[in-house]
């Protein structure tokens, strides 16, 4: 994946990896949660995302960034009932296919970006070959490979990696939240300077890539929105 669009100048400087914490640290901090897709009753049936086979429960692992203090310029978030700006967003990976928010990954990296750029970024990313053919619970879904690509153009590869990495996940609330499927670790080799050490990588099992894309377009689910984990 080549940058062939203007991406937002400012980024969210605590995203930086030289002020993140380490990968490690970022993939104890991931957690399970599962949320119910479901519209109003008069909604059902009227398009292909509302359809009753479409909707339902979606689980799911995510990772809890920060964002910035003053988000007064932002075009994406808004103050809460609270009167404040939200102070994290999450990273999310679905657990059916294992396929990333390329929404979410937008707005924690550009979170002072405006309604028009995060609509422009969704439309390029629609049209990408590894995104997924529906949007779920307001999100458009790419596949882990370029999930890793767009990191690198959005500057959060550090984040990505360890919401991919292939270590069993221990949070949550409920165990029989279903984890997204393993991600091959060759393919994060060069994720991270404050990865694992070599010898930590090698005495760990190496996981066999997991084949998503045939199944992505037969998937059709509910376009609804989902601002954080439920």
């Amino acid at each position: 994946m080549t940058a062939t669009r203007p991406l937002p100048e400012n980024r969210n400087p605590l995203l930086e990896e030289e002020r993140a914490p380490a990968h490690e640290i970022l993939v104890e901090r991931r957690c399970l949660g599962r949320t119910e897709l479901k519209v109003k009753p008069g909604q059902v049936g009227t398009s292909n995302a509302t359809k009753p086979d479409n909707l339902g429960v979606l689980d799911y692992a995510h990772l809890r960034v920060p964002l910035p203090k003053d988000l007064g310029a932002s075009g994406i978030f808004s103050r809460g009932s609270n009167r404040k700006f939200p102070e994290s967003y999450f990273l999310m990976r679905r657990s059916n296919d294992g396929f990333v928010s390329a929404t979410g990954m937008f707005k924690a990296a550009f979170p002072y970006a405006q309604a028009e750029e995060e609509i422009a970024e969704k439309d390029y990313i629609k049209n990408l070959s590894d995104t997924a053919s529906e949007e779920v619970a307001g999100n458009v879904w790419i596949h882990p490979d370029q999930a890793l690509q767009l990191a690198d153009e959005y500057g959060i590869r550090l984040w990505i990696a360890a919401l991919l990495d292939p270590e069993l996940i221990t949070n949550g609330n409920d165990p029989h939240i279903k984890s997204p499927p393993p991600y091959s670790q060759s393919k994060m080799a060069n994720g991270s300077r404050r990865s694992r050490s070599p010898e930590k990588k090698q005495q760990q099992p190496q996981q066999p890539p997991v084949e998503t894309r045939a199944s992505t377009r037969s998937r059709r689910s509910a376009s609804v929105r989902s601002e954080s984990p439920g």
